[in-house]
């Protein structure tokens, strides 16, 4: 079964259904973050003379990560799709290693890969993707969301990506209070003696999203993406990449 329309469409219906996915994601983010806290529970420590509240974090509810899956897939096989279809301009048989190449360093090894990758696609295209590529900001590539995207798209292709609590914010008083942060709670204390003056407001911090551990491969720092980020590389595919392909798909429609 074919689809009507341009070559374009298959970009389009993908950058479409990742918005639909986004929504699913803002969603099951609004639901987690109404109640993020499973327990705020209190206690006197009199042995080290402590006024001890103890704040237990809500595991994330599983529609978060995967609905964020959902959503980098929709947008990393729509640009292998729309590689394809490039593709398709010049030859009646694309090869088996077409797709939207994505790089972090300018090297002879990944322009090569390059190369083979859109061996097959119109050269004014192929200009186009390499003026795409994360290695034209230099050493500042993983602000580009593209390489936010591939990345992304990697780890979701072994695992479910991570979710955490950015460390929630916290307003309390009186001032001179102590913190500790552990996996899935966090403690803050006062001498026992200020404990009925205490006033203790936590505050749900943004979620972040991405890889609890580096690759050591390419990088030394986790990826870590906020829900504003994964908005912008929604944004960023559909309003600075996809435009600049249309002109190849003549009577194209904007996702």
């Amino acid at each position: 079964m074919s689809l009507s329309g341009t070559g374009f469409d298959h970009l389009r219906m993908k950058i479409n259904r990742a918005h639909k996915h986004l929504k699913e994601l803002d969603a099951a983010y609004v639901a987690h973050c109404t109640q993020p806290y499973a327990s705020i529970t209190h206690h006197d420590d009199r042995v080290n003379q402590r006024y001890i509240i103890r704040v237990e974090m809500r595991p994330l509810i599983e529609d978060i990560p995967l609905a964020l899956g959902d959503t980098i897939y929709a947008l990393r096989s729509g640009l292998d799709q729309l590689a394809w279809q490039l593709a398709l301009l010049t030859t009646r048989k694309p090869s088996r290693d077409t797709m939207f190449p994505i790089f972090s360093e300018d090297t002879p090894r990944n322009q090569e890969l390059i190369r083979k990758r859109v061996w097959d696609l119109p050269c004014e295209a192929v200009s186009i993707i390499k003026d795409l590529q994360p290695y034209k900001r230099g050493a500042a590539y993983r602000d580009d969301p593209l390489w936010q995207l591939n990345e992304m798209s990697n780890i979701d292709k072994h695992r479910i990506p991570a979710g955490r609590s950015n460390n929630a914010e916290v307003f309390a008083v009186p001032l001179g209070w102590v913190e500790s942060r552990f996996d899935n709670y966090f403690e803050i204390s006062w001498p026992l003696s200020l404990k009925d003056s205490v006033v203790f407001e936590p505050k749900p911090s943004e979620l972040v999203f991405g890889d609890a551990i580096a690759n050591d491969t390419e990088d030394t720092i986790p990826l870590e993406l906020t829900r504003s980020d994964l908005a912008e590389i929604y944004r960023y595919v559909r309003e600075d990449v996809a435009p600049r392909f249309m002109r190849f798909f003549p009577g194209a429609i904007n996702p």
